[in-house]
């Protein structure tokens, strides 16, 4: 695999949770949250933003700014289809959204059109393509939820009409910011966070079970990681027979060290072997990045904004090639 840089986006210091997709051949980043004036342990407030960057080719020196979102909004889960990038769900300061769009780059300008809505709000989800179904999952459907949300649910590219469906519960707990991958007929879901009610605050216990769907049949459980995973760019890339965890937060240091002397997140990446049902190390990536998006892009896999550690942004962007 090798690793080349991407330009940063013109939004310093970048956006968590950011909307990353393509639409045509032209990769798209827009929303997301960050701490503009400073820092959040100096008593920075935490902004939401709406604009919307798209950068058109490796070549490009810099991202050009092309619109709006429907509203500043983060934390959805992000598909690229053949409309564009799909946006699902997601938060503001207030609330969570059920709310779905899609962006598109028709003759130089963006174009949001609204997509079938969630049955229910839902942020903190993760999402794939998976034939011609997109699949969303877990998440949580208030800000102040103390359960994360076992649900799944799929809708129908050819038959946007029927909406979303629900598809039957997983067996693992519910979770928030996990990770997932889909192939032709299956949607993998890897890790998270599990919620629960704690006595002053909602406790968080990071997960290592994994779980896959194959459409028309019941989810089954799947070898777990090697160690809990959350937050990792999503969907994961997905290469031959592997699947690939770019980083993401083990949880060993959450809680335990203060934001200004966290050290960042792990960079080691971890493959799924599809075939053999099992896990390896996989080197270090170049991205060390939680909280974004990941995508299909120019013969590769692009990852743009993101959390460098608790509460700082990072503008960078990385595009991931198999070799």
């Amino acid at each position: 695999m090798r690793w080349s840089r991407l330009p940063e986006t013109p939004n310093a210091p970048g956006f968590g949770g950011a909307f990353v997709g393509t639409s045509s051949d032209t990769l798209l980043c827009g929303g997301g949250s960050n701490y503009p004036d400073k820092a959040a342990w100096e008593g920075g407030v935490k902004a939401w933003h709406d604009e919307v960057y798209s950068l058109t080719s490796t070549r490009s020196k810099k991202w050009a700014s092309i619109g709006k979102l429907p509203r500043p909004c983060g934390y959805g889960v992000s598909v690229s289809i053949r409309q564009g990038l799909l946006m699902i769900g997601g938060a503001d300061a207030h609330r969570h959204y059920a709310d779905c769009y899609t962006l598109a780059i028709e003759e130089g300008e963006l174009k949001v059109r609204p997509f079938p809505f969630l049955p229910r709000p839902l942020a903190y989800a993760t999402g794939a393509l998976v034939g011609s179904k997109v699949i969303v999952a877990g998440g949580t459907e208030r800000p102040d939820a103390t359960a994360a949300s076992s649900a799944a649910y799929a809708i129908d590219l050819a038959n946007l009409n029927a909406g979303w469906k629900e598809l039957p519960l997983c067996a693992g707990s519910g979770r928030m910011l996990a990770q997932s991958a889909g192939t032709k007929d299956t949607f993998f879901m890897f890790g998270g966070v599990a919620l629960s009610p704690g006595a002053k605050n909602v406790e968080r216990e990071y997960l290592s079970d994994c779980h896959a769907f194959t459409l028309g049949k019941e989810w089954r459980r799947l070898a777990p990681m090697p160690r809990a995973v959350a937050a990792a760019p999503s969907p994961c890339p997905v290469m031959d027979n592997n699947i690939l965890i770019l980083g993401g937060d083990d949880g060993q240091l959450a809680g335990k060290v203060e934001a200004v002397k966290h050290p960042g997140y792990p960079k080691t990446l971890l493959s799924y072997d599809k075939s053999t049902d099992t896990w390896s190390e996989a080197g270090e990536g170049s991205s060390q990045v939680l909280s974004t998006g990941c995508t299909k892009w120019s013969g590769g896999f692009a990852v743009t904004n993101g959390e460098a550690r608790p509460f700082v942004r990072s503008a960078e962007g990385w595009l991931l090639r198999p070799e």
